[in-house]
């Protein structure tokens, strides 16, 4: 009796990876634009405490370019101070 159980509950598990696999594949691909990516960032004055946001990787990748050039304009008006 213990056998069976156990060959029943290993099949019960196999079956629900099998069936998680599956769906998994329905997933939206890393090169999508509007799949949803969520990163935790540091409170600047704490060290404890985390915001998290959740962009799309679009508005990550937008983000991330108009923060390029901030850097880049105040990097280039500080030479030409000099």
């Amino acid at each position: 009796m213990k056998s069976f159980l156990s060959v029943a509950l290993i099949a019960s598990f196999s079956l629900s990876t099998a069936a998680f696999a599956a769906e998994s594949g329905t997933k939206k691909d890393k090169k999508d634009p509007d799949r949803l990516i969520c990163r935790s960032e540091e409170v600047l004055g704490s060290r404890l405490a985390k915001n998290k946001r959740c962009l799309t990787a679009a508005q990550w990748d937008e983000e991330r370019r108009t923060q390029r050039t901030l850097i880049d304009r105040a990097q280039a008006t500080n030479f030409k101070n000099n």
